[in-house]
């Protein structure tokens, strides 16, 4: 399935000896490094799990992020926060649709790809399609041009807020402090800004945090940087978002691959790479690059504050996964796939969540079943 066009017309592969001082080093509790003596990169290889005193093998193979798969399905939901995601290629193919459209066409583009926006995102998708509406002539880059203004005088309205609230906090430092300083600038940036240049956050941020830095009170230094990342942008505040991109220099193209790379589908590491997980399928599960980006090495128990829906995304994930499986899609690697990814995400997660998956034996009934034959070997890549 590829990425949703609109038809407007119709409404629209580690040498063995070198494998003893590569395992201490290993801190993964999922998978150990895989050694591939048939170029199917670690296929014969096993990945030791504990559980109890219970050794469990995995059947995963070693390949890279890039590699896996899976993120290469369109229409897979997210293991983390469960919404769809796009691959690269359904990516590339939106901005291609979407630069240049206006009107109905836009409108209907937008409309039919809506599930897979995220949370900023979609709200810019809609405000686009409304005010199209209204501009049925402006293309994206045209719109956002065009409300620029009114959206600049709301945003500098946020972030004088913010400004203040650090400016009062700050007063117990008394007059002319260096805290003080730093934030009129910034009001005075406010003030003169232009659309060829502007108060951009990043930059105060960097002043700002070197300013409170020097401050003996650490833990008050501490509560005026929470404060003034208050100030707003553009993954999280519409009016960021439009005032950013309503520039001259900003197109159609970089507004489409902004609104959709938050969902494109990566390889999520399930034992952090930073904590020695391992480039292997048995290790892996298809996020968005949105969840992938903010987790980092944060323990499942705390990440799924976040997302208590994780458990379930995971089940929807994997089902959905099974079937491309079934079907033959990902080839004759994967068969092993779904029991490696309830081993690696049980054994992350404390036990906390459980899937049910088919095992190799269930997916080749499975495919007797509904007459399907067995996925063709995947060709052997060039060295």
């Amino acid at each position: 399935m590829n990425f949703r066009t609109v038809d407007v017309a119709s409404t629209y592969v580690q040498p063995q000896k070198q494998l003893n001082a590569v395992v201490k080093n290993q801190t993964n509790p999922i998978a150990q490094p895989q050694v591939s003596t048939d170029d199917r990169k670690g296929s014969q290889a096993i990945a030791n799990y504990f559980r109890g005193e219970q050794l469990v093998a995995f059947k995963g193979y070693a390949c890279s992020k890039s590699d896996f798969i899976v993120k290469k399905e369109e229409g897979i939901p997210c293991a983390c926060c469960g919404r769809m995601m796009m691959t690269s290629k359904g990516v590339d193919n939106f901005e291609k649709n979407a630069t240049g459209a206006t009107g109905e066409y836009l409108q209907k583009l937008l409309g039919a790809n809506m599930e897979y926006f995220r949370g900023t995102e979609k709200a810019v998708a809609n405000f686009i399609m409304e005010t199209s509406k209204k501009n049925p002539k402006l293309s994206m880059s045209g719109l956002m041009s065009h409300y620029s203004p009114n959206a600049k005088v709301l945003l500098e309205k946020e972030q004088k807020n913010v400004l203040g609230e650090v400016s009062k906090k700050a007063e117990v430092l008394g007059k002319d402090n260096a805290v003080q300083k730093v934030v009129d600038q910034a009001i005075k940036d406010i003030n003169n800004s232009t659309d060829k240049k502007h108060f951009e956050r990043v930059p105060f941020l960097e002043t700002f945090a070197k300013t409170v830095d020097k401050l003996e009170d650490k833990n008050l230094a501490g509560e005026l940087l929470d404060t003034a990342v208050k100030l707003p942008m553009s993954q999280e505040s519409i009016e960021a978002f439009i005032v950013k991109y309503g520039h001259g220099d900003k197109n159609d193209a970089q507004i489409a691959r902004r609104l959709a790379q938050p969902a494109i589908a990566t390889a999520e590491h399930i034992h952090p790479d930073t904590l020695g997980g391992p480039d292997n399928t048995a290790n892996y599960m298809s996020e968005c690059g949105d969840c992938n980006s903010k987790r980092g090495h944060m323990p499942y128990s705390e990440w799924m504050k976040n997302y208590p829906n994780m458990p379930r995304s995971i089940q929807r994930n994997i089902d959905e996964v099974t079937e491309r499986i079934i079907n033959g899609n990902l080839g004759d690697k994967y068969d092993d796939y779904p029991v490696d990814l309830k081993k690696a995400v049980a054994k992350e997660t404390d036990g906390v969540v459980q899937l049910k998956v088919k095992n190799p034996e269930e997916i080749e009934k499975a495919r007797e079943e509904r007459g399907l034959p067995k996925p063709q070997p995947t060709p052997r890549r060039k060295k």
